[in-house]
C-alpha cells in the first residue's frame, strides 16, 4: 500500500509539471492573468476630422479587448468613400495593420485633402479584415469630415449647389422651365381652409389661388406672390406634390429666394404620405425652411409629430445671418436618413434630429411629399401691419433630391 502511494503521488506531481509546461504562458506568480487560449476581440472605432486650410488628418483606432495577449495580432484595412470622393476630400489608404505584444491599439491615419468649396459633413469608411491571432468584433466604421471653407459656390444672384454628388445619384428635379404649373407634379391648393381647418389651422389671413398674380414660372423660376386686394384681403398660392410626387430618404436641395414683412410666412415643406389614415402630427411633419417675415435673415428647420388631433411635439433649431434672405438666393438642404435629419443653409449644418432624440413616436421613415407656399399672418408671424409693402414673391430657382448609390 506504502508503494502504492508513493506512485500515485508522484504520477500527480509529474502531471502538474505537465500542465504547467503545456501553459508556459501563463505566470504562476499572477492568478489573474488570462490564458492565450482566449483570442483577442477587434474594434474599430467611428472617427471625425475637420477639414483645414491644410488638409489634416483623421485617425481611426483599432483597438485589442487583451492587452497582456503575448503574441502580434495583424490584420488587414482598406479605406472606401462613402460621400466623401477618394482623391478630392481624402487619401485612400490600405495594408496590414500591427497591434505589437504589450500593446493594445493600432492607429489607422488617413489624411485629409483641403478645396476651397463649401460641403455638408461627408463620409468615409474603413474596413478591417484577416485578422491573425484574434477574432473582429466590428470589421467597419465611418468616418465624418466637417468643412471649414468659407468660399460659396454660386453668381451674382447667391449661393448654388452642384448639380451632382459623389455616393449619391440625383432621382428628381424641378428647374421650372416650362410654360405653367406641371399638373402632372404638383396639386394647387385652394382657398381659405376652410370649413375643415380655417386658415389652414393656424388663423391665416390668405385665400390661396392658382392665379397667375400668385403664382407663375418664368425664366426657369417659379414664384410665389402674397397680395394684398383689401384692407384684410389677401391672396398667395400653395402646392403640393400628395399622391403625385412622394420621397423616403436622401438629400434634398431647393434653391429660393425669400420675402419679407411683418405678417409674411414662407415655407417649403414636407408632410407624411399617409396623412388622410392618420392624421396631423402623427404623420410627421419636416420643415426643411420656414422664415417669419420680420425676421428676414433668420429662418428655422423643423420637425413635428405626435398623435392626431392633438398639439404637436417639435424641435427646431434657427440659422441667422447677416443678411436678409431677400437679398438673394440661398440653398436649403435637409439630408434625411433612416432615424436621423440634418438641416443646412448654403452647406452650413445648424439642426440635426435622431430617432434618440425623440420620445418614441418617430414619424419620419416613411415616404413624405412637399407643400410650397406663402402664408399671410397666423399665429407664428402674427398679421401684416403698416410696415408690410406687399405684393412679396418667394422665387424658386431649383428643386433637386438625390439618393445614396
Amino acid at each position: 500500500m506504502k508503494k502504492y502511494n508513493k506512485i500515485l503521488i508522484l504520477a500527480c506531481a509529474l502531471a502538474s509539471i505537465l500542465m504547467i509546461g503545456c501553459s508556459s504562458d501563463a505566470d504562476p506568480t499572477n492568478p489573474n492573468q488570462q490564458s492565450n487560449d482566449i483570442i483577442p476581440e477587434l474594434t474599430i472605432e467611428a472617427a471625425i476630422a475637420i477639414e483645414t486650410d491644410s488638409g489634416g488628418k483623421m485617425d481611426f483606432e483599432v483597438s485589442s479587448n487583451r492587452s497582456d495577449f503575448t503574441k502580434d495580432i495583424t490584420f488587414q484595412f482598406e479605406t472606401k468613400g462613402i460621400t466623401a470622393e477618394p482623391g478630392k476630400d481624402f487619401t485612400t489608404v490600405s495594408g496590414q495593420g500591427t497591434i505589437a505584444v504589450g500593446s493594445n491599439s493600432y492607429i489607422i491615419s488617413v489624411d485629409i485633402l483641403n478645396d476651397d468649396e463649401r460641403e455638408i459633413d461627408e463620409l468615409l469608411e474603413v474596413t478591417i479584415s484577416n485578422a491573425q491571432e484574434a477574432t473582429i468584433a466590428r470589421a467597419t466604421n465611418t468616418g465624418s469630415i466637417t468643412d471649414n471653407d468659407m468660399s460659396l459656390l454660386g453668381d451674382e444672384d447667391g449661393y448654388n449647389t452642384p448639380t451632382s454628388y459623389f455616393g449619391f445619384s440625383q432621382i428628381w428635379n424641378e428647374d421650372f422651365d416650362g410654360a405653367e404649373v406641371d399638373e402632372e407634379r404638383y396639386n394647387f391648393e385652394l382657398g381659405d381652409g376652410c370649413p375643415d381647418i380655417c386658415g389652414w389651422g393656424n388663423e391665416e389671413l390668405q385665400n390661396y389661388t392658382n392665379d397667375q398674380k400668385n403664382i407663375k414660372l418664368e425664366n426657369g423660376r417659379m414664384a410665389i406672390t402674397a397680395s394684398q386686394e383689401d384692407v384684410l384681403s389677401f391672396t398667395s398660392a400653395r402646392l403640393t406634390t400628395k399622391d403625385k410626387v412622394e420621397f423616403q430618404y436622401g438629400r434634398i436641395d431647393v434653391r429660393a429666394k425669400l420675402p419679407k414683412g411683418q405678417g409674411l410666412w414662407p415655407a417649403i415643406w414636407m408632410l407624411g404620405e399617409n396623412i388622410d389614415e392618420v392624421g396631423w402630427p402623427a404623420c410627421g411633419e419636416i420643415d426643411i425652411m420656414e422664415l417669419v417675415g420680420h425676421k428676414a435673415n433668420q429662418v428655422s428647420g423643423t420637425a413635428h409629430w405626435g398623435e392626431r388631433g392633438q398639439p404637436s411635439t417639435f424641435r427646431t433649431s434657427t440659422y441667422t445671418q447677416a443678411t436678409d434672405f431677400s437679398d438673394g438666393f440661398h440653398v436649403f438642404t435637409l439630408v434625411w436618413e433612416l432615424n436621423k435629419m440634418t438641416w443646412y443653409v448654403d452647406e452650413r449644418k445648424f439642426h440635426t434630429l435622431q430617432r434618440s432624440d425623440v420620445d418614441g413616436q418617430w414619424r419620419f421613415n416613411q415616404p413624405f411629399f412637399f407643400i410650397f407656399n406663402v402664408a399671410v399672418g397666423g399665429r407664428f408671424p402674427g398679421d401684416p401691419d403698416e410696415t408690410t409693402v406687399f405684393p412679396q414673391t418667394m422665387e424658386m430657382d431649383y428643386i433637386r433630391v438625390f439618393q445614396p448609390n
